[in-house]
């Protein structure tokens, strides 16, 4: 009887352990359980890739590490069925693999993995894994492209846009280069338009983006690109510069400034310049500033070239004290084997070492001195064709704001560089600026002119005014109008039909560019090139439509195929401020 009441009990107690073993470990078996057990949703995954890239140091990251992100963030794409979850998804594929191809291609750089054949300064290096990276953050890029919604990731996707056309310019040369820096600097822009006071909804290496880093980013990408005269004058323009107590203090915030105009400075040829600036790091630790490893890096090329160019042994030594430094630090730039940052820098012609020199006293106010260097490079001197053109134009520009004659030869000139592709796209909106402000100026009464005389005003204007970034030509529609024909000889012969077009309209994406500001008024003027003829009397009113300005007139029906204008266009801000802005527009 006992043994009988101890099998009843064992059996008892196996049924309750039998049971709450089913109910604890359900997810272990198929059905509901598992779902709630095992799965992890998109929306986790998307928070854990965007931890890890937070959390990752800059000085201390592998090419795995971001590989291991991208993972992550592909599992979250594939799941996700909420719009706003798919966008973000998508735009952290696309930065994270721009990270990624801009890892690879600093690495390449400092190992010296270049194509061989090719010898200083042309040196290229060999990109072909970077480009399957990049091609790979083009495929998620396309998909944002098309199909992007979330309106408030707009200025975060631009800033994602630029970082990648930024990486994608490095990989290619001649025009291709310039069309992605092109659209590298379009996307900034807007990213600071959508957003003035801009701040990341992402960290990248442990730092929120601000506007400032955009700002950044956009001088760089210039420099890189070859621009270094509108790189310069970012950096350089007042509101931007930092604001130092007594001389020699740094505020650890402006440690990225002093690193990006040292990094303008050397890629203008200027390495004394450059040196002097970027001397501070020298006792900057990485705890204050994790790019301390890059600036220190960028100064040992520096000295190594001021070496070359002075004959001055002291600068082999100084870069020598750098280089142990740098090994000190064991940070990503220590290692003995790699080569110098001298590479970055090449020794620019006679010419172009001038015209940066002008391009300083400019941005300093000196525009006497500034325009008699510009001036004697106008016909002659060793330097490329691009600053070639862009001297005659700050000697323009110098001109203007001495308040000295301008002659009919120099508009002409001017006019003439609108027809060239020597010019960066900012260079061409600073002389379509400069056409306009020459128009009002002399158009209305004195009294009234928009024109103001200041070095930084153009720099000032594309970050602090309203501006439009793109323009486009809107067709009015073909219309069929019957009429009927008076000498009809039978009863049942047709109708004649005369096609008449709706009126055209001007498309201009405008950004106020101040937060807690918008644009209330807008009116355009049309001026013909070459001729600088108005086309047509009076101003065509602007009518906002989703988010865009329409200028709708006949005149603009009159445009002919592949004729250049200049389109003026007079802003009035929620701050009862005007401003004005020329645009290059070339009708197709």
């Amino acid at each position: 009887m006992i043994q009988i009441s101890k099998r009843i009990v064992a059996l008892l107690a196996f049924v309750i352990l039998s049971g709450f073993l089913a109910l604890n470990l359900g997810g272990c078996s198929a059905g509901g359980g598992q779902t709630t057990l095992l799965s992890i949703t998109p929306e986790q995954y998307l928070a854990s890739a965007k931890e890890q890239l937070e959390t990752i140091e800059e000085r201390d990251y592998e090419v795995r590490d971001l590989e291991e992100i991208i993972r992550v963030l592909e599992n979250a794409e594939k799941d996700a069925k909420k719009t706003e979850t798919i966008d973000r998804s998508r735009m952290y594929l696309v930065l994270v693999n721009s990270l990624l191809a801009r890892k690879k291609y600093k690495d390449l750089t400092v190992k010296g993995d270049y194509v061989s054949n090719n010898p200083e300064p042309f040196y290229v290096v060999n990109t072909k894994d970077v480009k399957e990276t990049l091609r790979t953050a083009n495929k998620w890029l396309r998909m944002c492209n098309s199909q992007f919604k979330t309106a408030s990731l707009a200025a975060d996707m631009n800033y994602v846009r630029g970082i990648y056309y930024m990486q994608k310019m490095l990989t290619v040369h001649n025009r291709e280069r310039k069309e992605y820096l092109n659209e590298a600097v379009s996307a900034f822009r807007k990213c600071l338009g959508q957003a003035p006071d801009y701040k990341s909804e992402f960290r990248i290496f442990t730092k929120v983006q601000t506007n400032r880093e955009v700002r950044l980013k956009l001088a760089e990408a210039l420099a890189f690109g070859g621009q270094q005269a509108d790189a310069y004058g970012i950096i350089s323009e007042f509101t931007f510069k930092p604001i130092i107590p007594f001389a020699g203090a740094t505020d650890s915030s402006d440690y990225a400034w002093h690193h990006t105009k040292g990094f303008v400075l050397a890629t203008m040829g200027m390495y004394k310049e450059a040196a002097e600036t970027l001397e501070r790091f020298k006792i900057v630790s990485p705890t204050d500033y994790m790019q301390v490893d890059e600036a220190l890096y960028f100064l040992r090329g520096v000295y190594e070239r001021l070496a070359e160019v002075t004959k001055d042994k002291k600068y082999e030594l100084e870069a020598g004290l750098v280089a142990s430094m740098l090994e000190k630090l064991e940070g990503p730039f220590s290692s003995e084997s790699y080569v110098t940052s001298a590479h970055l820098f090449p020794r620019p012609m006679f010419g172009d070492v001038k015209f940066f020199e002008g391009v300083i006293k400019f941005y300093n106010k000196n525009f006497e001195e500034a325009r008699k260097i510009f001036e004697s490079l106008s016909k002659r001197g060793a330097m490329s064709r691009a600053n070639r053109s862009a001297a005659l134009l700050f000697e323009a520009e110098c001109l203007f704001y001495t308040n000295a004659a301008i002659t009919d030869d120099m508009i002409e000139n001017l006019i003439n560089l609108a027809g060239k592709n020597d010019l960066s796209s900012m260079q061409l909106e600073r002389l379509a600026s400069l056409l306009a402000g020459y128009v009002m100026n002399k158009d209305l009464e004195e009294n009234k002119s928009l024109v103001r005389h200041e070095s930084q005003q153009f720099i000032r204007n594309i970050f602090s005014a309203p501006t439009a970034l793109s323009v486009r030509l809107k067709k009015g529609e073909l219309k069929r109008v019957s009429k009927e024909l008076k000498d009809r000889k039978k009863p049942d012969d047709g109708v004649a039909e005369d096609a008449e077009r709706e009126i055209s309209s001007l498309i201009v994406e405008a950004y106020v560019n101040k937060p807690d500001d918008w644009i209330t008024s807008t009116s355009a003027y049309i001026v013909e090139l070459p001729e600088m003829a108005h086309l047509g009397k009076g101003r065509i009113v602007g009518r906002e439509e989703s988010g865009e300005w329409e200028f709708k007139d006949e005149r603009i029906n009159s445009f002919r195929r592949n004729n250049q204008y200049l389109i003026i266009i007079e802003y009035d801000n929620s701050d009862s401020e005007k401003s004005i802005q020329g645009i290059l527009f070339k009708s197709t």
